[in-house]
């Protein structure tokens, strides 16, 4: 489609500091879904995998994993390795998603061969729950990741809810404190800080839906009482997407209970028409400003239910469920197994350019999922590879963490193709060609330097691009050198697979810089420079 608008040049006000960027906005998510659990972070067992009839698993699945490629608590090593020293992820969300709001908690603790095999009602399927809290905190404790765990507000009750804090986090003389430490052999409880109270319970697919204003009693009432068993924890609202009449409803009647507010969104909805390959690539680069202008509203409803309760603490925003997910290629029948593009991938880094931009709302966001399931990362047996839009999140988790998001001022063509959902153009405006976000990270010793994340969402098109820093007396004036990360490939469906692991991966050098950068057709760059 064509791209209109004023020519290109980028503005950066180190000076104008938006907000810390949060560590968390770089979480993760786990399910008991596909080979998320079994076949993803643990080895795949014909016993275990939640697989039946109506969700087949592929034999080769259930190769044994050699004990060599595990842990001593039986976890796979290359995920965690990938997890905790590549991406290092900082907290993961369990047990669901979908499958939480029918969760049995108790069915997952003691010995294994006592737990109760039952019917999973969320993605179809037996759950054997030989995977459970204990077995989430001791890979937690490996992988070096907070828990972040949600309690089953559909067919679960406010009892089952305190018992399992109380299992979790008790330190008294109590059952249930007690049970955890004859389970696990520890003294030391689990400290799980953050809670979710329930998932996405405005949904009609869900186990229990029920309406804002049940939800939300609901809600303050399991509040209070959570409270009373540990007063520490961090309570996280069930929202949907940001800008609803839920958010509104589920926000002035529960603000003054939770710490953040949860919202979800997926982009890159099918279906993929390859016959349709420019409509397809707009429908899913451009999706993000969704997201953002999500953010936006639900952040003015927010403050609106402050205002309306005077309430003096700032509530944020938990992202925890995000990504890019195509509902017609990663299903259920196949586990929710998707294989990303390169196109793919720049929609991940605009997502995480949101985050960034929204440093002052947004604590924490899980991509979802961890492993296997709609993830950046594809195990078999015995081996992984990392899909597109692992690289993305590899660049922003090492070069933007850490920083503080600054102000910019970008000019950019615009496209006037389809988007998805449909409403970007019309309600938002025009999506720009090129989504940017910066911070400025300064080093233990005091050095600075300036971090800019640019994708170049136009399929065809190139830019140069004037990048003017304001308020420095100079940029890297010893070496004037920068330093490139790039993604591109010249196919915007190119994808990496079993064989061509690296197929689309980032292309790292250091170059000349003058002040202008061209950003390549289609590409994803992360720049760092020095600031004197």
């Amino acid at each position: 489609m064509s791209n209109t608008g004023p020519k290109p040049v980028l503005d950066i006000f180190p000076s104008s500091p938006i907000a810390p960027v949060s560590p968390l906005i770089f979480s993760g998510f786990l399910e008991h879904l596909g080979r998320c659990i079994y076949g993803g972070i643990l080895p795949a067992s014909p016993s275990s995998f939640p697989y039946t009839s109506r969700n087949p698993c592929p034999k080769d699945h259930f190769v044994e994993t050699p004990k060599e490629l595990l842990t001593p608590e039986g976890f796979r090593k290359d995920v965690l390795e990938v997890l905790r020293d590549e991406l290092a992820v900082p907290l993961i969300r369990w047990p669901g998603g979908n499958y939480v709001s029918s969760y049995r908690w108790e069915d997952g603790i003691g010995p294994l061969e006592r737990r109760k095999r039952r019917p999973e009602l969320a993605w179809g399927g037996e759950e054997s729950n030989q995977f459970g809290t204990d077995e989430f905190i001791a890979w937690c404790r490996v992988a070096e990741i907070e828990p972040y765990i949600v309690v089953n507000m559909g067919t679960g009750t406010l009892e089952e809810a305190l018992h399992w804090i109380e299992y979790c986090n008790g330190t008294g003389d109590t059952y249930y404190a007690d049970l955890r430490r004859r389970n696990t052999g520890r003294d030391e409880p689990h400290n799980v800080k953050y809670w979710g109270l329930g998932n996405e319970v405005w949904g009609e697919w869900q186990v229990g839906q029920q309406t804002a204003v049940e939800y939300a009693a609901k809600a303050r009432q399991w509040a209070h009482a959570i409270r009373l068993v540990d007063p520490s924890i961090k309570l996280v609202g069930c929202g949907e997407s940001g800008p609803t009449d839920w958010d509104d409803v589920v926000l002035d009647r529960l603000v003054d209970k939770v710490d953040l507010h949860s919202i979800h969104l997926y982009t890159g909805f099918g279906p993929r028409d390859r016959s349709q390959t420019d409509r397809e690539y707009g429908r899913t680069v451009y999706g993000p400003d969704a997201a953002e202008y999500s953010i936006e509203i639900c952040k003015g409803l927010i403050n609106k239910a402050r205002l309306s309760k005077a309430i003096s603490k700032p509530i944020k925003i938990a992202f925890d469920e995000y990504g890019v997910w195509d509902e017609t290629v990663g299903t259920p029948q196949n586990g929710l197994e998707q294989f990303y593009t390169l196109a793919d991938a720049l929609a991940m880094a605009s997502w995480l350019n949101v985050f960034v931009r929204q440093a002052d709302v947004v604590e924490i966001a899980c991509v979802a999922q961890s492993v296997n399931v709609i993830s950046p990362l594809i195990v078999s047996p015995t081996n992984l590879f990392r899909q597109t839009i692992y690289w993305p999140l590899y660049l922003f988790s090492r070069y933007m963490r850490g920083g503080v998001s600054v102000r910019i001022a970008l000019s950019s063509p615009t496209y006037s193709g389809e988007t998805l959902p449909q409403w970007i153009s019309a309600i938002r405006g025009p999506p720009a060609d090129l989504d940017v976000s910066a911070v400025v990270y300064t080093s233990e010793s005091g050095a600075r330097s300036l971090r800019i994340a640019m994708v170049n969402r136009s399929e065809h098109r190139s830019y140069q691009v004037p990048v003017r820093v304001a308020f420095e007396d100079s940029v890297g004036s010893e070496t004037r050198q920068v330093q490139v990360h790039e993604l591109w490939h010249q196919d915007i469906k190119a994808h990496n697979g079993w064989g061509r692991e690296r197929e689309v991966s980032v292309k790292t050098r250091t170059a000349p810089w003058s002040g202008t950068w061209t950003f390549r057709e289609h590409s994803f760059t992360l720049l760092v420079l020095t600031l004197d």
